[in-house]
């Protein structure tokens, strides 16, 4: 059964996407008492406010939050600690798991692909799934127990195996739909011969090379006319929703020199108490928030100079064992060291210390302070004007760029604030202030500052990148132009170099190998460029070859052919290698024209 049997080749690597998806779906529903996880996930009596819809399926607030806690998780066992950008990222990449599940499983339902029950019962019998196999029940003596398990699969008391069948009844459709995928992936023989034959396969070449930055277009005229030109060609490219833009000061929630000060004599107190007798570990233990070291004791073991911030090493190498030293501040807080041991090894003295870290952070008061501060403003601002009161004050007023509804973040320092373009949105008129809005790192205070309305931007508006775009086309005008010149030149001269060094934008490289599905030094990797190194002979030029960021004349110098007896032993690792890039491949452009397809209503800023 070619559905079961790609379950052990799907372990490797195929498809990896589709099936995050599907556990994504189990994991979100749980196994619970034989429950249809996707109808848990997807059914018709669903409660709740509806974040967004896919046709007819809705997304709940309570969905798309486990789902986002889910791939939060994911996240910060990926890359630790989570910045604004890696948090909206996660909560992207849960919508748009959930998206995918609904528009699968209706797929899945519309090719009638559900698993009946000889297939659930094929695969207990012939491939017990790997949480079965190290469940004790089915163990001797640490090992899985075939005969255990199959008289308990052959004999239910209940139902027990319910939960069972249904992770089963929801993997196994997707298994179904992944196997669709698979059959349109077709790649011939020539075609992995094709592939192999790039990958061992080494050119090297001399080549002239123009890069379009090198085109300068400083003394460009721009005349109205000719950005009208390009704006008319790319009208559509200039379509926007609707915008707005706020003014807005802000209060960083930064702590004071009171704030400093007020650590610093805490840390003093430990210097004392330390010095006293009072147990170091114990106080590390206690106070210590360094989360490295804070849980041993306060324990840094052996370091050497060079390997802690300056201030920090100073004061530990300068410190005789036993000593109690500081407090010592540093970027990350005050410490208090003790030094335990000193050596002196080969590359040079070490010491082994303890410390207690204490940060500084913004106390409550000082946050209390601040954000009386930005009410006080939010009044002042209604009653007088924005202006004046930040005027009066000596705040600088800054102004947001276009936002639209669904944004997230203001420019630095502010960084991810949804609140503020909440505010934004749910204002109806131009003027109103905000009241306080906050983040981990900001109080802010805004006020709407102008609305654009849905439609193509004007061409004042966007002259900017219309510029860029002119300054664009005629550096890769001027690029052709020269190559052309070059390649002609060519034809009468076999001193490549000595051409190039007359046209002041083009560069000569000789010697320069690489296989033809790599990148090569200068020029980059190009599937035109392997293609006519494919094809040329040593000796032989190229016709201009236009690149990604300019054009060149390339002169095959060697091809150094592969050994075309080791295609038998690697076909088949290149003939899966290149499968697996059409798979995905085919899967992308699936789902992207499912979700043209769908419905799809997305109302998530105005939950999130």
């Amino acid at each position: 059964m070619a559905t079961l049997t790609s379950i052990r080749e799907r372990q490797k690597v195929v498809l990896w996407a589709f099936l995050i998806i599907f556990l994504l779906s189990l994991s979100i529903g749980g196994l619970v008492g034989g429950a249809n996880i996707i109808d848990q996930i997807f059914g018709s009596n669903l409660t709740g406010n509806a974040v967004g819809a896919v046709n007819s399926d809705r997304i709940t607030f309570e969905e798309l939050s486990q789902a986002i806690s889910l791939q939060t998780e994911q996240s910060r066992e990926q890359y630790g600690e989570l910045n604004d950008q890696l948090i909206d990222v996660a909560e992207t990449q849960a919508w748009d798991n959930l998206v995918n599940v609904i528009l699968l499983n209706a797929e899945i339902g519309e090719r009638r692909l559900a698993a009946t029950g000889d297939e659930i019962f094929y695969v207990l019998e012939n491939y017990p799934p790997p949480f079965l196999q190290q469940n004790e029940v089915f163990q001797t003596e640490g090992e899985f127990d075939p005969n255990l398990y199959y008289q308990a699969l052959n004999n239910p008391t209940g139902s027990e195996w319910a939960p069972v069948e249904a992770y089963l009844a929801n993997l196994l459709p997707g298994e179904k739909m992944s196997n669709l995928i698979r059959a349109i992936a077709y790649t011939s023989e020539e075609e992995v011969k094709s592939a192999w034959y790039d990958r061992n396969t080494e050119a090297t070449v001399d080549y002239i090379y123009t890069a379009t930055n090198k085109i300068n277009t400083d003394d460009l005229v721009i005349s109205d006319a000719g950005l009208r030109s390009i704006y008319r060609r790319n009208r559509n490219n200039y379509y926007r929703d609707e915008t707005r833009i706020l003014e807005y000061v802000y209060w960083a929630k930064s702590p004071t020199a009171e704030d400093s000060a007020e650590v610093e004599e805490t840390a003093k107190q430990l210097v004392e108490r330390a010095r006293s007798g009072e147990d170091f570990e114990r106080l590390a233990l206690d106070y210590s928030e360094d989360p490295g070291s804070g849980p041993s004791g306060g324990d840094l073991g052996w370091f050497g100079e060079g390997q802690m911030v300056a201030p920090f090493e100073k004061a530990a190498f300068n410190a005789v064992v036993g000593d109690i030293v500081g407090p010592v501040e540093t970027q990350f807080g005050f410490h208090v060291i003790k030094v335990e041991e000193r050596r002196e090894d080969d590359d040079g003295p070490k010491v082994k210390a303890r410390h207690i870290l204490l940060k500084i952070d913004i106390s409550p008061g000082t946050q209390s302070s601040l954000r009386s501060q930005a009410n006080i403003f939010s009044f002042d601002a209604v009653d007088s004007s924005f202006q004046v009161a930040a005027s009066s004050r000596g705040l600088t007023s800054l102004t947001s760029p276009p936002l639209t509804a669904t944004d997230k973040y203001l420019p630095p320092p502010l960084g991810m604030l949804r609140s503020a373009v909440r505010f934004a949105f749910n204002s109806e008129e131009v003027g109103l202030i905000s009241g306080v809005l906050e983040n981990e790192r900001v109080y802010v205070v805004a006020r709407l500052a102008e609305i654009r309305p849905d439609g193509v931007a004007p061409m004042e508006e966007v002259r900017d990148d219309l510029e860029r775009l002119l300054r664009q086309e005629t550096a890769e005008e001027q690029v052709a132009l020269i190559m052309a010149n070059i390649h002609q030149q060519l034809a009468d001269s076999a001193e490549w170099e000595a051409v190039a060094d007359s046209f002041p934008e083009a560069v000569y490289t000789n010697g320069v190998s690489a296989k033809l599905n790599s990148s090569f030094a200068g020029l980059g990797r190009s599937p035109i460029l392997s293609g006519v190194l494919r094809t040329i002979d040593p000796g032989q030029t190229s016709e201009v070859i236009t690149l990604e960021r300019g054009a060149a004349i390339v002169k095959l110098i060697n091809r150094q052919e592969p050994d075309w007896e080791q295609y038998a032993s690697t076909r088949e690792t290149e003939h899966q290698r290149l499968l697996n890039r059409r798979l995905n491949a085919i899967w992308n452009l699936w789902l992207t024209d499912l979700k043209a397809q769908a419905d799809i209503i997305d109302n998530r800023h105005l939950f999130f």
